[in-house]
């Protein structure tokens, strides 16, 4: 049930995907009404709690969209356009519907948006870089990423070739940790960390989520919060607990090597993150502010990238 003990109807922009499914399974839990919008929102399942609203966000024109929000109280944007594969993970069109569901947004005079973006926004402790920007962000994501089975497991569900060869990776650190390492195994290791240390596959996708924040900040002409999810953001079990941090990335532990991200990078499982926004969404404490969660994912088991009615 709602901690505000209100329902609300919230508009869900993306309900089918990995963390927009989290999302609107937890807001129904708590008795929330809410709006799938996509082009296939029916995928969800049927509720009594769920409308499916079905629209092309990347087509669809800003007034169009704006006619779309109107009777909405509170806008999430899960907008994604990775979940069709690794192909998608482009600059373009994510930064130009980002603006278009901003016009929309206002014209629609929505209560609030919560947007959701990823983790490149989020500076670096002690400097004035983005994760997108820092010279060795790239390098500790794949390495840790490549440290869990589930979120291996759940690359190769969501993004095939780029999740194919993450397995590769960590098959050949583990034989190396092993003391069983081939010569090939060595190979593996040396191609794939120079291939992120030139260009990470994924860089254009998440520098676009990094320059999409200047939309919002000091941004005051409507209602916003902005959430980044922490970098190691996966499927995983439900803790309810979790702690947020402003604009900054949140590490774990004392700096043990050179690189200041090096083994310190933090995650957060998809529940736990649609329980911080489905808080949010009812307290309203983040607003106009740039905010990320994080929480315990010491569990490596493997949960689901998406989630459903069936699921509620």
């Amino acid at each position: 049930m709602s901690t505000s003990g209100k329902s609300q109807v919230i508009g869900v922009i993306g309900p089918t995907g990995f963390g927009g499914s989290y999302l609107s399974v937890e807001l129904i839990r708590r008795g929330h009404a809410v709006i799938g919008i996509s082009r296939k929102p029916q995928s969800f399942g049927t509720h009594p709690l769920y409308t499916p609203r079905t629209v092309d966000i990347e087509t669809t024109t800003i007034d169009d969209l704006a006619n779309s929000f109107r009777d909405l109280e509170v806008l999430v944007s899960e907008y994604g356009p990775h979940t069709k594969g690794a192909e998608a993970l482009q600059y373009m069109p994510y930064v130009e519907v980002v603006r278009k569901l901003i016009l929309a947004v206002k014209l629609a005079n929505v209560k609030y948006f919560v947007f959701v973006g990823g983790a490149g926004s989020l500076v670096v402790p002690g400097t004035h870089e983005s994760l997108a920007d820092y010279p060795g962000f790239f390098y500790a994501y794949r390495r840790q990423m490549a440290e869990s089975d589930a979120h291996v497991k759940y690359m190769e569900e969501r993004l095939g070739p780029i999740g194919a060869v993450l397995r590769s990776y960590r098959n050949a650190r583990l034989a190396e940790k092993s003391g069983r390492a081939t010569a090939e195994d060595m190979d593996t290791i040396r191609t794939y960390e120079e291939g992120i240390r030139k260009n990470d596959r994924a860089s254009d996708y998440i520098k676009a989520g990094r320059a999409c924040l200047l939309f919002f900040e000091g941004n005051t002409s409507f209602p916003w919060t902005f959430v980044s999810s922490s970098p190691l953001y996966r499927p995983g079990r439900q803790t309810a607990s979790y702690e947020i941090t402003i604009d900054y990335v949140p590490l774990k532990g004392a700096q043990r090597g050179e690189d200041v991200l090096d083994g310190r990078l933090t995650g957060i499982s998809a529940a736990d993150l649609a329980v911080a926004i489905a808080d949010e969404i009812e307290k309203r404490q983040l607003i106009h502010k740039h905010w990320t969660a994080s929480s315990d994912l010491s569990d490596d088991t493997v949960y689901p990238s998406y989630v459903t009615v069936d699921d509620i």
